[in-house]
């Protein structure tokens, strides 16, 4: 009895592995006839078969979902157009910032450093031409790299015209600042006071005070 359930049991497993390669060998000739049926299919009749459509659907999806994954990816790190070449925002942000912070502090320390110079009688002219000089140099860069930084995000925008006519300032020469100090020593005085309101009144200095160094 035992040994004709061993048979059954044996005979049956055998059946059942059998259907089930016969299932996966058919199935995988299903979908080759269907395959070579549906190109047989166009060549006769010279129209695209519902399996070639749905292949080409699937394949238009698939370039789609790439071409969203890659714009979903530019989103997260957007770029601008910067000095010519494309930048990520936050690094054409950062590299405006780090060259106007060091320009900067460089001609705070100049005019700092600079002062006693400058105060002394006509010599100073020249030290306050040489600083002057520099810190038209150094507000012509920088508005030139606001400039840049700004057409990153306004590519349309107009050349900064405020730039232009930094860049183009010409300071007098020292003789002819000698000469307006001697000729409007007051106007010149008065003048200054709108960009500095806190010099105190014009007042010429007593001799005593111009031989200091004696």
């Amino acid at each position: 009895m035992l040994r004709m359930l061993g048979r059954f049991w044996f005979t049956l497993m055998a059946l059942l592995t059998v259907a089930s390669l016969s299932l996966n060998i058919g199935i995988l000739a299903v979908s080759t006839i269907a395959t070579k049926a549906s190109m047989v299919f166009e060549a006769l009749t010279g129209t695209t078969s519902m399996v070639t459509d749905l292949r080409n659907q699937l394949k238009a999806k698939e370039m789609r979902i790439s071409s969203l994954s890659d714009e979903v990816a530019s989103l997260r790190q957007p770029k601008v157009t910067y000095r010519g070449k494309p930048h990520l925002i936050k690094d054409a942000v950062s590299d405006t910032a780090d060259r106007v912070s060091k320009r900067t502090a460089i001609a705070a320390s100049r005019s700092a450093s600079s002062v006693v110079a400058e105060s002394i009688p006509y010599l100073g002219i020249a030290a306050i031409i040489g600083v002057a000089a520099w810190d038209i140099k150094d507000s012509c860069q920088t508005l030139k790299d606001l400039s840049e930084l700004d057409l990153a995000f306004n590519p349309d925008k107009e050349v900064n015209a405020q730039a232009a006519e930094v860049c183009g300032m010409e300071l007098p020469k020292r003789e002819d600042i000698w000469a307006s100090v001697k000729a409007n020593a007051s106007e010149s005085w008065h003048q200054a006071g709108t960009y500095v309101p806190d010099l105190p009144d014009f007042e010429w200095p007593s001799l005593s005070t111009l031989a200091f160094w004696q």
